[in-house]
C-alpha cells in the first residue's frame, strides 16, 4: 500500500477522468484507442496494441491540440505517456483541460 502513495506523491499534476477518442503514432504504426485519464504532465490511454516503453509517441486527442510523448510505462490494455511540454505548452493544455472540464460539468445540468 504504501507504494500507492509513493506513486501518488509523485504526480506533478492531478489526474481527470474523460471519455476521448485518441490516435497515437509511433515511428512504425497508427493506434485508436480511448483516453482513461489525463493530466497537465501525462496521459493513460486504453489501446488494443502493444508500444515498448521510452518510445516516442504523436497524440491526437479528441478535443485538445496535438501532443507528444514518451511512452512511460505499458499496461495490459494500454499504456501510459509522459508529455514532453515546455512551460507555455503546459499552460496551453491546463487551459484546455479546464475548458473541457468546465463544458462536461455544463452538459451534466
Amino acid at each position: 500500500m504504501e507504494k500507492d502513495n509513493d506513486q501518488a506523491d509523485k504526480r506533478r499534476h492531478r489526474r481527470v477522468s474523460v471519455a476521448k477518442s485518441v490516435q497515437a503514432r509511433t515511428d512504425s504504426r497508427q493506434i485508436q484507442g480511448s483516453v482513461k485519464d489525463i493530466s497537465a504532465s501525462g496521459v493513460a490511454l486504453s489501446v488494443d496494441a502493444e508500444v515498448e516503453n521510452e518510445s516516442q509517441v504523436e497524440l491526437d486527442i479528441e478535443d485538445l491540440s496535438p501532443l507528444s510523448g514518451t511512452v512511460a510505462r505499458s499496461y495490459d490494455d494500454g499504456f501510459a505517456v509522459e508529455f514532453d511540454l515546455d512551460e507555455e505548452e503546459e499552460d496551453r493544455l491546463l487551459s484546455e483541460l479546464t475548458e473541457l472540464h468546465d463544458t462536461i460539468n455544463l452538459e451534466d445540468i
